[in-house]
């Protein structure tokens, strides 16, 4: 089963959970958010990047830049991101913090260095990149409101052909062990020197950010950004082990072992 599917699935499942912490005052305690201000985007080599503004709008964003273990993150401005084929520019609405960000930036979890991390975002489609397909066009017209999942399928592997998007080649190969998307180079150069940047999933902590096509699911109108936000992670990884490993059913007797973020969902 794919990732899209999995994350409508967990959509139509918990819709109603979070429009209820929607319309909390407190609505999460274990986890953080960045909602993005105004922004940017950026291209895929440095000489490239001073040249491309985003259609009708800016030139450069803003990132939470991972430098070294023990530092904290720091604030940087970036050129655009710009998106290839079949890959997506998003306007960041929303970015979660992970427990695996978390071991990025202690340094328990090794990572090319430095990057920018969060992988649980919600957003809205601002452009597409070139020469993509046209039933993703489609599928996410400009405007879109849209979720995006923290393994990143490429959709032509071995592993995604057959449906387990989880195990996807190129997301471990690329992303995972080189900080970059699936051609080998990352979106994200620094403003001031064009140096890269590499990106823990799309890296999300960021006022856009470039996503795969095959990542993302449409985010219906009537949830809010915030509260969706970890539906590209804790709540799939939940619904995943629910549905698909348990096979738990309505009126089954369950114990959930450590209810965290993920145990909560």
């Amino acid at each position: 089963m794919s990732f899209p599917h999995i994350i409508r699935s967990a959509i139509r499942s918990t819709s109603s959970k979070i429009a209820l912490l929607a319309r909390s005052t407190t609505p999460f305690t274990n986890r953080s958010f960045c909602s993005s201000s105004e922004s940017e985007k950026n291209s895929t080599t440095p000489s490239e990047a001073s040249y491309y503004h985003l259609s009708g709008g800016p030139s450069h964003m803003r990132a939470a830049v991972f430098w070294e273990p023990g530092k904290p993150l720091t604030f940087e401005d970036f050129h655009m991101p710009r998106p290839k084929a079949n890959e997506v520019l998003i306007k960041t609405k929303a970015c979660g913090v992970c427990h695996s960000d978390l071991h990025v930036i202690k340094g328990e979890l090794p990572f090319a260095s430095p990057c920018v991390v969060g992988h649980e975002i919600t957003g809205e489609v601002v452009e597409h990149g070139q020469l993509s397909d046209s039933k993703i066009i489609e599928r996410f017209p400009v405007g879109s409101q849209v979720v995006g999942a923290f393994i990143m399928p490429c959709g032509s592997c071995s592993f995604c052909s057959k449906g387990q998007d989880d195990l996807c080649e190129d997301f471990f190969a690329y992303n995972r062990a080189k900080g970059t998307l699936y051609d080998g180079e990352t979106r994200l150069f620094l403003r001031n020197s064009g140096k890269p940047v590499y990106m823990y999933s799309m890296g999300g902590l960021a006022e856009y950010c470039v996503v795969p096509a095959h990542a993302l699911a449409v985010l219906p109108n009537s949830l809010p950004y915030t509260e969706s936000a970890i539906l590209g992670c804790a709540v799939f990884t939940a619904y995943g082990a629910m549905a698909h490993a348990a096979e738990v059913r309505p009126g089954d007797a369950i114990a959930v072992i450590g209810i965290g973020g993920v145990g909560s969902r």
